[in-house]
């Protein structure tokens, strides 16, 4: 796994919502009540001059047993051209010329962009790439894009049980449906169902990716303070690569230095200290759901290498620590996975910080109280690896059979 195929599930991966394809809606086939709906939505946008809303995303797969939510928020003033989206882990503001980005991931430095004209839809695509897949059709009309993919057959649906008019046609990706306002004409729901086969957590078969807004100022006086962008402790970059490609560096920079304190709780409400932890060998495995394919090919190769070392009587403990995720998300990905493994929670990402993790999966490898081997994503024969470094660091013989 490339170090940028790692930063691409870091930071968005997460729900495939709209093709990156800006275009018109006369590159669309419709009917009449189609492109007038369509007609409606765009003017309704066009004329909205403030907007403030909380955004939710539920990918859902096995039937509804397992999902991943995700909230943000969303405002944006057209007479400034301000735009922000603001989640629990990273914020994004383009603002008084500037677009920047910052990341609890990579902790310490920001992006900030110069902008030589006021954001659109083009613009905060090419300047911010690992948006380009979540790209709201919200924002997308309110920058001047427009979220029907190219060539796509469009019919007008009757309206819900809640009277929201809506539009349906077919990507590449799935179904989509688009749901409406009766009142606004603004955009309240967007839902993707994806007959692809696709591999989630162990599962294969179809997903749907529901995308739900809540518009809680809309043509309203808000203050600009919703534009201010947290710096505290960071140091401001000019580039993506700037930004991202020393954070791995970072990481692998710990290798053979004293390995970072850990006071953590697990599931159980238990405490764990790493100095406590009696163990020749730890393996700490940084992870959280929206790793994506990354994360959920690689908590079973954690499962194997902690069987294996118990089954073999070696001296070595497997952790995983999961950032910023709730119990009931962590649940969801053991049922699916069948594992049990000790999960340790790092509600505020303290101690990714602490062991510089910028994109996840990463695996750290500890002996003596020292940092021996940083692995960040999923390489080729991983487990083999694994087992061979913590072989070697207990001074055994390494007889492994390539799988």
């Amino acid at each position: 796994m490339s170090r940028m195929t790692c930063r691409a599930f870091l930071f968005g991966l997460l729900l495939i919502l709209v093709q990156s394809i800006q275009t018109t809606p006369t590159h669309a086939a419709m009917d009449e009540a189609a492109q007038t709906l369509l007609d409606r939505i765009n003017n309704a946008y066009q004329h909205t001059q403030t907007y403030q809303a909380t955004v939710q995303f539920i990918k859902s797969e096995h039937g509804g047993r397992w999902q991943l939510m995700q909230q943000l928020q969303v405002a944006f003033d057209r007479s400034s051209g301000n735009l922000l989206f603001d989640r629990p882990d990273m914020q994004l503001v383009s603002s008084e010329g500037f677009l920047q980005y910052r990341s609890d991931m990579i902790p310490g430095r920001h992006l900030q962009i110069k902008l030589e004209n006021p954001i659109d839809d083009a613009t905060l695509q090419s300047k911010a790439p690992f948006l380009i897949r979540q790209i709201m059709p919200d924002v997308r009309l309110l920058l001047g894009g427009n979220p029907i993919d190219q060539g796509a057959t469009v019919k007008a649906l009757t309206p819900d049980i809640q009277g929201r008019p809506g539009l349906q046609w077919n990507n590449r990706h799935g179904q989509m449906t688009l749901r409406v306002n009766p009142n606004t004409v603004l955009i309240e729901s967007l839902t993707l169902e994806r007959q692809a086969i696709v591999q989630r957590a162990s599962h294969v078969g179809p997903a749907t990716y529901s995308y739900n807004i809540t518009i809680n100022r809309h043509n309203e006086q808000f203050d600009r303070e919703w534009f201010a962008f947290d710096t505290t402790n960071s140091q401001p970059v000019k580039s993506w690569s700037s930004l991202l490609g020393a954070n791995d560096v970072d990481a692998l920079a710990l290798e053979n230095q004293s390995a970072p304190s850990i006071s953590l709780t697990d599931r159980q409400h238990n405490m764990y200290l790493l100095t406590r932890d009696e163990s020749d060998v730890q393996v700490l495995f940084f992870w959280a759901s929206w790793g994506g394919p990354p994360v959920y090919q690689t908590l079973p190769i954690m499962q194997r290498l902690s069987d294996w070392a118990q089954s073999q009587g070696k001296s070595v403990t497997v952790k995983t620590v999961n950032m910023r995720e709730d119990e009931d998300t962590i649940r969801q990905v053991w049922q699916v996975k069948q594992l049990d493994l000790p999960v340790l929670i790092d509600a505020n990402a303290k101690v990714a910080h602490a062991y510089r993790v910028g994109a996840i999966p990463q695996t750290v490898i500890i002996a003596n109280g020292m940092v021996r081997h940083v692995h960040v994503g999923n390489p080729a024969d991983f487990e083999t690896t694994l087992r061979a470094q913590i072989n070697d660091l207990l001074g055994k013989p390494v007889s492994i059979t390539r799988k």
